[in-house]
C-alpha cells in the first residue's frame, strides 16, 4: 500500500525537531521527509533520528537540517513492487517515492503495490464458415418448424480496443474504414450510415461511462464470412470485460443479435452470433424454446487434415445480403418453398456433423456440393453466370464439391478438394484471375482481455 496524506510526513528544513516530533506522531508513518525551498527531498528523520538528536543536545528547537539522514534510502515514482519488496528485506519499512525533480509524492509501506496504468480491455472474434444449415436460422421458420446449423470458425479476427474516458464523450475509429464518429454523450447517438453496426451495439448495451472505442478486421465487408456479427461480438466483449456481472457467451451472441437483427433491422438468422463467439465446429439447433450450441470434438487429425483440403476463391465481389436477407424474411414459416428447402438442408447438416466427429472426410465435398445446388433452387438470386463459372472452373479442376458462404451474390467460394487435387484447382482459378487462400481454422470462438496502457 502507499500513503495516503503526504502533507502530514513533509517538512521544510528550516523546521525544527519539535515540528518533527509533532509531524511524526500525527502521521504515524515513522519518518518525515525534509525538503528544500524547491520541495525537493533533501533528506529523512526518523524516530531514533530524533531521539538520538533530542539526547545529543537537550534542545528540542534545533534545526532539522542538522540531524537529518541525507543519504537516505528512496525509490522513484512507478517503482517495481520487487524493488520495494528487496528494501523492505533489508528491514527499511518506510520508503519515500520521488518524482523526477526528487519532489517526494508517496510513501512505499508494507503492502506496496506498483502503480497500475490505464486498463484497457481488448477482443477478438473469428469470422465462421457456414457449412450446412444456413437459411433455417431465420425465427420465423424455426418457431414452427425447428432448423440447424453447422459451422466453423477460421483464424481471421474482428478486433476492438476500448477504454473507459472521464467524461461522457463516445469516439469510435475505425481503422479499415478510416472513419471516426465522435459524440458528447449517449443520446446524441444516431443512425447516419457512418459506423450505424457499432452504434447499435451501444444502443442496446447502454453503457454508463464515456469511451473510446477502436476498431478493426483482417476481412473485408461483404465476403460473406459473418463480419458484421464478429465486430459485434469483440465489440461487445470489451465493454463486458468493464462489468461486474460479465456476460456469458450466449447473451453476448444474443446483444449481436439484437443489435444488427433488431436495433438496426438487417435480415438475417442466428448462427452467425453463436458461431463467431463461440468458436470452431458447432451444431446450433433454434427451436422456439432454445437456441443451444453444441460444439463438436472434433480431432486434431481431421481438423488439420480438413485445413489442407479447405480452399477459400474470392469472387471478386461482394454479397448480396441485404437484398436476399429482405427476401428470405419476408417468406412466411409455412412457405412450401422455404419448408422444402429445410426438410432437405437440416438432414445434410445432420450427417455431415457425424462425418465430421468421425473423421470421415471422403463425402464433404459432396455434401457441400449439395447445400450449393439447394441454396441455389431456393434462391436463385444468389448466383449469376459468372458466380457459376468460378464454380465450374474449381469443379473440372477436381474440386470435390463447395459452396459460396453467406447469404449469395458473391463473396467467398470454399470448395473442399482431395489430396493431389487440391493445386490444381488452385492453378485453374489463378489462371482466370481469381485469388485463393488457404484456411486456418480457429477453435476458441471469441477472446476477451484486459491490458495497461
Amino acid at each position: 500500500m502507499t500513503f495516503e496524506n503526504m502533507k502530514d510526513v513533509l517538512l521544510h528544513e528550516s523546521a525544527t525537531l519539535r515540528d518533527a516530533m509533532s509531524k511524526l506522531k500525527a502521521s504515524g508513518a515513522g519518518i518525515v521527509v525534509v525538503t528544500d525551498d524547491d520541495g525537493c527531498a533533501i533528506g529523512v528523520l526518523s524516530d531514533g533520528d530524533i531521539r538520538t538528536a533530542v539526547l545529543a543536545t537537550e534542545n528540542l528547537d534545533t534545526s532539522v537540517s542538522k540531524h537529518m539522514t541525507q543519504d537516505f534510502v528512496w525509490v522513484t515514482e512507478g517503482a517495481s513492487k520487487e524493488s520495494v519488496l528487496k528494501l523492505f528485506d533489508r528491514r527499511i519499512r518506510t520508503i519515500p517515492i520521488l518524482d523526477s525533480h526528487r519532489r517526494p509524492i508517496d510513501l512505499a509501506v508494507p503492502g506496496y503495490m506498483a502503480p497500475i496504468g490505464e486498463t484497457i480491455s481488448r477482443a477478438r472474434a473469428p469470422v465462421r464458415l457456414s457449412l450446412a444449415g444456413g437459411g433455417t436460422d431465420f425465427t420465423h421458420h424455426f418457431l414452427k418448424h425447428g432448423g440447424n446449423s453447422l459451422s466453423t470458425t477460421m483464424a481471421r479476427y474482428c478486433r476492438a480496443t476500448l477504454r473507459k474516458r472521464e467524461d461522457s464523450g463516445i469516439r469510435i475509429h475505425s481503422r479499415d474504414l478510416g472513419c471516426s464518429v465522435q459524440l458528447d454523450r449517449f443520446d446524441d447517438i444516431e443512425y447516419d450510415g457512418n459506423l450505424d453496426l457499432i452504434k447499435a451495439a451501444i444502443k442496446v448495451l447502454r453503457p454508463t461511462h464515456g469511451f473510446d472505442l477502436e476498431i478493426s478486421s483482417d476481412v473485408q465487408p461483404g465476403t460473406g464470412l459473418g463480419g458484421s456479427a464478429a465486430i459485434l461480438a469483440a465489440v461487445i466483449g470489451c465493454f463486458s470485460e468493464f462489468r461486474e456481472d460479465y456476460l456469458d457467451d450466449y447473451t453476448i451472441a444474443e446483444y449481436a443479435y439484437e443489435a444488427e437483427r433488431v436495433e438496426l433491422e438487417i435480415a438475417g438468422g442466428w448462427q452467425d452470433q453463436y458461431s463467431t463467439v463461440f468458436g470452431g465446429f458447432n451444431f446450433i439447433d433454434f427451436n422456439a424454446e432454445n437456441n443451444i450450441v453444441t460444439p463438436l470434438r472434433i480431432t486434431t487429425r481431421t481438423r488439420l487434415e480438413l485445413e489442407e483440403r479447405f480452399l477459400l476463391c474470392y469472387t471478386g465481389n461482394g454479397h448480396m445480403a441485404a437484398t436476399i436477407q429482405d427476401a428470405n424474411r419476408d417468406r412466411a414459416g409455412d412457405d412450401p418453398s422455404m419448408v422444402n428447402f429445410a426438410e432437405r438442408i437440416k438432414p445434410i447438416a445432420i450427417k455431415m456433423r457425424m462425418a465430421l466427429l468421425k473423421g470421415h472426410l471422403d463425402d464433404l465435398g459432396t455434401m457441400l456440393h449439395e447445400t450449393w445446388n439447394l441454396k441455389k433452387h431456393f434462391n436463385p438470386g444468389g448466383t449469376s453466370s459468372y458466380l457459376d463459372e468460378i464454380y465450374d472452373t474449381g469443379m473440372k479442376a477436381g474440386a470435390d464439391g463447395g459452396r459460396l458462404l453467406g447469404t449469395g451474390g458473391g463473396g467467398y467460394f470454399l470448395f473442399f478438394c482431395k489430396p493431389y487435387r487440391r493445386g490444381d484447382v488452385v492453378e485453374a482459378l489463378e489462371r482466370k484471375g481469381h485469388v485463393t487462400e488457404n484456411v486456418l481454422l480457429d477453435q476458441d470462438g471469441l477472446q476477451t482481455w484486459t491490458t495497461q496502457g
